[in-house]
């Protein structure tokens, strides 16, 4: 996909409307002396390598997400368990698994005896993404997509690092993937921009098409991707010099085409089984009589004042715990970032309105080689900006949840850059020649400073969350020389497994035995997504999950099993499992429990049920 977008002439400049042929000419010959490396193999390859490096650093991926269901939807998939079995994951069993598919083809080949060699490869993902913001960092930067710079690359690198993406690399959630597709979708439009500026209609139109099928690929993909498509219209109105509303339509065309292409086939099979062609999400409008009516989401992260939401970014540029994510964590990106697309519109409009011209102003036309601004980067950056601040809106509103802004963040260096270019460039149209370019000269020399000075600085403050990694040598660990090391155990045969809660169904795969059934027991399964203590899932019983879970059990003729993170905890305890058994009328023997020995958690337990 990167080849694919990267392959756009070099001329970046409108040749096409009259008054600009002399500034073409001056700016081609100026590009045969321009810095920068070649956007290539070699790029990529070190964009992943410092990828595997970090990933390396952090160590082998556990988190909750990968136990509760990004493995066990991978194996139903594969192994047809969807008639056999009952949501074991709960509400996240119905999640597209396609993301999911090559982790566990990785671990459940041979090299899931090489740990970190899964890790590299997995760490490829944010490395495609780091090729892909640097690629339009180079396009707002100077306006070519194909030359990266030192002042580019600093720009990337500033939201790179963020505490969203730095923490993802290697591991198992799959921001990282989705933010590939919507920032590969920006991209494609910035170039189609430059290809209209060239003259190349239908190369442009066939951008716009691929970013519209990327964009509507990415909520088929994971369907928290929702709030990006209204900013790539934002970004497609911007970054087109003309015919604005063609481009709309040839975006929205696409997007329209590249969600059938990706969950048509899913969605169909659901819509079948269940009803709903999302499962148990936005089932206030399907009204499936699987699932409660409504749209289970978390909803504990959002901003509860209009003043909070307005200082939102502020709040987590120092320390907080549980505010946009589970972990204590700070950072100011975001702060800064927001802050700098403020300065960065309001220099811009300053501008304008001393020049009385347009996006290039009066004195860039004069001397391209002296440091003016290409027109296609600064049409670029405006295209960047107007992105990230509808997608951030978009995302206050709808999860306020850090990791799914991940593509918001790792383009946040693009407005802290146009913030220091428009207060350069914001002076009055009169300055004499040599005042010209000698802030020219500073420009192209401390742009780059200032940048890293900013950068450094977000470094030193921000602090990552723990995104629940392990060394690759635990002592506590079993089978520690795998990526995902889990013993097996057999049961008899015709087994039904109740897997009680969140984080347990991972270990389905491991439980062998002729003719095993698993059907979840977590607190969606009985309440909903609304929360519940026992009296009240009891009176929001009735929904046919529910009910057929409960069929299930109760006329199930073989063994039943239990298998839960925490048995030891007493009947009386806060243990969220117990209250989900209870609820379905299930207890188990605690003497009967073994271990499910593993190397992703420390409690696994499978009991005979009583």
């Amino acid at each position: 996909m990167a080849k694919q977008l990267l392959e756009t002439p070099e001329r970046e400049v409108i040749l096409h409307k009259p008054g600009l042929t002399e500034l073409a000419s001056a700016t081609f010959a100026c590009r045969k002396h321009e810095p920068g490396v070649r956007m290539g193999w070699g790029v990529f390859i070190a964009c992943w390598a410092a990828a595997a490096i970090t990933a390396l650093a952090l160590g082998r991926d556990v988190n909750p997400d990968l136990r509760n269901y990004h493995y066990h939807n991978a194996w139903a998939l594969l192994e047809g368990r969807w008639n056999i079995d009952l949501a074991p994951a709960g509400m996240h069993s119905f999640l597209h698994p396609l993301l999911d598919l090559p982790f566990y083809l990785l671990t459940t080949s041979p090299l899931n005896g090489w740990p970190r060699a899964v890790t590299m490869l997995q760490a490829g993902y944010l490395g495609l993404l780091a090729f892909l913001v640097l690629a339009v960092t180079n396009v707002a930067c100077h306006g070519a997509a194909r030359r990266a710079t030192g002042a580019s690359l600093l720009v990337a690198l500033f939201g790179l690092t963020g505490a969203a993406t730095l923490p993802e690399v290697g591991a198992t959630q799959n921001d990282v993937q989705v933010a590939c597709v919507v920032v590969g979708a920006l991209l494609a439009l910035l170039l189609a921009a430059s290809a209209d500026d060239a003259g190349e209609g239908r190369r442009a139109e066939r951008l716009r098409l691929l970013a519209g099928a990327l964009g509507g690929g990415a909520i088929g993909l994971k369907l928290t991707a929702v709030i990006y498509p209204p900013a790539l219209v934002i970004a497609a109105i911007l970054a087109a010099p003309q015919a604005r509303a063609r481009a709309v339509a040839l975006l929205a065309a696409g997007g329209v085409l590249g969600f059938a292409l990706v969950y048509g086939l899913w969605g169909w099979f659901l819509w079948e089984r269940f009803g709903n062609p999302f499962g148990p999400f936005f089932n206030n409008v399907f009204r499936s009589p699987w699932f409660l009516p409504e749209n289970p989401s978390d909803l504990g992260f959002l901003p509860r004042t209009l003043t909070e939401a307005l200082l939102y970014p502020v709040l987590w540029a120092h320390r907080t715990e549980g505010l946009v994510i589970e972990p204590p964590m700070a950072d100011p990106r975001f702060a800064v970032g927001l802050a700098a697309l403020l300065l960065a519109t309001g220099g811009e409009a300053w501008r304008r309105l001393r020049s009385r011209g347009g996006l290039t102003g009066g004195g860039a036309t004069e001397d391209a080689c002296a440091g003016a601004v290409p027109d296609a980067a600064t049409r670029a950056a405006h295209a960047v900006m107007g992105f990230l601040l509808v997608a951030y809106v978009a995302w206050l509103s709808t999860f306020s949840i850090l990791r799914y802004a991940l593509p918001v963040e790792a383009l946040l260096g693009v407005p802290v850059w146009a913030a220091g270019r428009a207060l350069m460039l914001a002076a009055p149209n009169g300055r004499r020649r040599v005042e010209r370019d000698l802030m020219s000269a500073l420009w192209r020399r401390g742009a780059a400073l200032c940048m890293g000075a900013v950068l450094g600085v977000c470094a030193l403050v921000t602090e990552y969350p723990d995104h629940s990694r392990e060394s690759f040598d635990p002592q506590w660990a079993p089978r520690s020389s795998r990526a995902v090391g889990v013993t097996r155990v057999e049961l008899p045969e015709g087994s039904l497994v109740v897997a009680a809660g969140m984080y347990v169904s991972f270990a389905a795969p491991f439980l062998a035995g002729r003719e095993i059934r698993f059907v979840g027991a977590t607190r969606w399964t009985v309440g909903g997504g609304a929360a519940w203590d026992v009296g009240e899932a009891l009176s929001m019983k009735g929904h046919r999950m529910a009910d057929e879970t409960e069929r299930m059990i109760r006329e199930h003729t073989g063994p039943v099993f239990v298998l839960v993170e925490s048995p030891d905890v007493a009947d009386d305890g806060p243990s969220l499992d117990v209250h989900v058994l209870r609820v379905l009328g299930i207890g188990f023997d605690r003497a009967s429990c073994r271990p499910v020995l593993n190397n992703l958690t420390r409690l696994m337990q499978v009991c005979r049920a009583q």
